[in-house]
């Protein structure tokens, strides 16, 4: 019976952030329709393609459009219908972000619904699995020891303190392949915990299969690769768990580099060449740092994703996203120079650099020795986090929605960094009761923050899309 009191508030908790999801996501309705054809979204139309035996997007082209010597030029094909953001080549339409949501939700919701799901309810299953997966990384990472912070806190702050609420109010095609990758690293950060406590070929495998379905997701996580091989060899020593390691990943790399050249040609070519967007994409390098321009813009990023404030406000939801700040000459061109909002994690979710400093730290020595495996693999999970923060940096467009590749990670991590030096603090004699305080005050904030941005959205997503709703929440703060 105590076993199942204590479990209640931790239910209470993953409940809580679960009906969140649901209900931004949703706009208030806990509604998610049944698309009765594919052309409502992209992805649902890929899927189509592919139950099809095609490559491309169950849609057809305009006439007009294919009989164009330059359909990316933006001017000429002005009054033509087509699908924006796209990749067309040759009188088809693809698109240049990951098949794996496709794969994974898509096909087998058609399958089982008999009716494809809007992205909206795949926006929800994929957020639902990074969360639960984080949690379980945080929850097994301390295991063995009695939390400082009540954990029914920890699992709020990792599932509503970051911008997932926020996202969650305007998917579209963007946001999907973002929230799969979200799933997949969370999942490689359980497996990485896995294979750290009992080294093996067996769970590399794994390791590797679930680092290589989030890059397949979303490439620019490839700089995590470096980072888990380290790892691999550090724990094992062993070249057997090394090749293990990198079998899931040739093999999906593989698979990955056959539907591009399929499609284009090309192996190495995403459809970013081919993007129906404001200009032109040929020869354009959307990800760079060699040159100082670059090396500017790479600083103008960090500190976005680090620092950049949210705007507070009288009315509710007294909170909300600023637009990014970018430098034209080394920007994505948009007409007006039109940017999207992005919120820093320091006024986000300082926890996430308070867990970075004492991991740091841990490093210097001066805390404790990193010993206990939980630990260890968080910093390692940290520090990864940190790598996808500083390669999104390196491209030439921020917002809210990259940060969902770090965050999940950098909060589930530094709950354990956080748990970690506060014990040490206290085997150190020194008083923690002021610490720790501030610490669940910290996490009540970003909680609050994480909840009240979602009441905003991207440009204001959630008022507009159920005002009714809307004012009876902002009547409760009058």
């Amino acid at each position: 019976m105590k076993r199942l009191a204590r479990s209640i508030p931790v239910v209470l908790a993953i409940v809580s952030v679960l009906a969140c999801y649901a209900f931004f996501a949703s706009h208030g309705r806990f509604d998610f329709r049944r698309l009765t054809i594919a052309d409502d979204t992209y992805y649902a139309s890929l899927a189509e393609g592919f139950f099809r035996g095609q490559l491309h997007i169950a849609r057809n082209v305009d006439a007009r459009l294919a009989a164009l010597p330059n359909p990316y030029d933006m001017k000429a094909r002005d009054g033509i219908y087509y699908l924006w953001d796209a990749s067309y080549l040759n009188g088809k339409y693809y698109l240049y972000s990951s098949p794996l949501p496709v794969l994974l939700a898509y096909m087998p919701l058609r399958l089982v619904r008999r009716a494809y799901p809007p992205d909206e309810l795949v926006a929800v299953i994929f957020s639902v699995w990074a969360f639960l997966a984080a949690v379980a990384f945080a929850k097994r990472a301390l295991s063995g020891r009695h939390p400082l912070i009540p954990f029914p806190l920890w699992i709020l702050f990792i599932g509503l303190g970051n911008v997932a609420a926020f996202v969650l109010t305007a998917i579209h095609m963007y946001e999907i392949p973002i929230l799969t990758g979200m799933a997949m690293t969370a999942t490689w950060a359980y497996a990485l915990l896995r294979f750290n406590e009992s080294p093996s070929a067996r769970r590399a495998i794994w390791v590797g299969l679930w680092l290589a379905l989030a890059i397949a997701a979303r490439p620019n996580l490839v700089v995590l690769v470096p980072l888990a091989a380290i790892v691999m060899l550090a724990a094992s020593r062993k070249l057997k768990t090394l090749l293990a390691f990198i079998i899931p990943l040739v093999v999906v790399a593989a698979a990955m580099l056959w539907y591009n050249a399929a499609r284009f040609g090309d192996p190495l070519e995403f459809g970013i060449r081919y993007q129906l967007t404001h200009v032109s994409m040929d020869g354009r390098k959307v990800c760079s740092l060699c040159s100082f321009p670059e090396l500017a813009r790479f600083g103008n990023n960090v500190m976005h994703y680090v620092f950049w404030p949210i705007h507070i406000r009288s009315d509710f939801p007294f909170v909300d996203a600023q637009p990014a700040r970018l430098d034209s000459a080394v920007s994505w061109p948009t007409p007006g120079h039109m940017t999207e909002q992005i919120i820093g994690i320091v006024p986000m979710a300082p926890l996430m650099i308070f867990g970075t400093l004492f991991a740091i730290l841990f490093l210097l020595g001066l805390a404790r020795s990193v010993s206990d495996t939980g630990l260890r693999t968080a910093m390692q999970v940290l520090s990864g986090a940190w790598l996808i923060l500083f390669g999104l940096s390196a491209c030439w467009w921020i917002v809210s929605r990259y940060s969902l590749d770090f965050m999940m990670l950098l909060s589930a991590s530094a709950v354990v960094c956080i748990e970690s030096g506060l014990a040490s603090l206290r085997a150190l004699n020194i008083r923690i009761v002021p610490l720790r305080l501030a610490v669940a005050a910290l996490a009540c904030y970003s909680i609050a923050m994480g909840i009240l941005i979602g009441y905003c959205g991207p440009g204001d997503a959630f008022k507009r899309a159920n005002p009714e709703m809307f004012e009876v929440v902002s009547g409760w703060f009058r």
